[in-house]
């Protein structure tokens, strides 16, 4: 009689922790799936045109849940076209634009906010950028735009 309670007690015990942590996977698994959907980065407002050295405003929206911010947002830029794809796993090293702007680079943001800067750039011809913002350790990345640079 004993060896049959220990035996159904321990049976009992295996099974509620085998639920329990099934369930936990579960819903850790949830949360990382419904997480990835919750952030977004868009351009707002961006210029067709600029003078060379004349600034023009450019700004854009980073969508979180109110309990997030950024540690750091901002645009990159060059001359030259990078039009690959980027994941939240691609950090600002991935990209081939080696400009960027300083204004957000670094502090606390809370989300969501839109973020604005003035930019300038000093020479004629297309400029290729994308706004990013890191979001604890994923990187969200605005597919690539371009302005036309014109002379004064």
């Amino acid at each position: 009689m004993i060896k049959k309670l220990v035996l159904y007690s321990i049976l009992f015990f295996i099974t509620t922790v085998s639920l329990v942590f099934y369930n936990y996977q579960k819903q850790q698994k949830n949360l990382r799936n419904s997480r990835q959907t919750q952030f977004s980065i868009n351009f707002e407002k961006i210029p067709e045109t600029m003078t060379t050295n004349q600034p023009a405003n450019v700004s854009w929206k980073v969508g979180a849940p109110e309990s997030f911010s950024t540690t750091a947002t901002g645009i990159y830029w060059n001359y030259e076209s990078s039009p690959s794809a980027l994941t939240k796993f691609d950090s600002p090293k991935a990209v081939g634009y080696p400009n960027f702007t300083e204004d957000y680079s670094s502090g606390l943001f809370k989300l969501p906010d839109t973020f604005d800067l003035n930019l300038k750039f000093p020479r004629v011809g297309t400029v290729y950028f994308r706004a990013y913002a890191k979001i604890d350790n994923d990187y969200l990345w605005t597919e690539e735009k371009q302005i036309l640079v014109t002379p004064k």
